[in-house]
């Protein structure tokens, strides 16, 4: 039984520590995360996930087209 909850708790912080690192790394600008899931676009890229499908490809280009206006 005690296995079982130190699974849980190993899973609920590897969880918990990739939510983090996304946060921190994306307000601090070192990571981009098009989808605002709180994980960063090249972990999903490592995991064979395509962050911009989740999106839309339209909505990222208005996006950046109205990033661009703002500079």
């Amino acid at each position: 039984m005690n296995e079982i909850v130190a699974v849980f708790i190993a899973i609920f912080v590897l969880i918990g520590g990739i939510v983090a690192y996304g946060v921190i790394s994306t307000s601090m600008g070192y990571e981009v995360d098009e989808n605002k899931n709180y994980i960063p676009d090249r972990l999903e890229r490592m995991f064979g996930k395509d962050p911009s499908a989740k999106k839309g490809k339209e909505q990222n280009k208005k996006e950046k087209k109205i990033q661009n206006k703002f500079k």
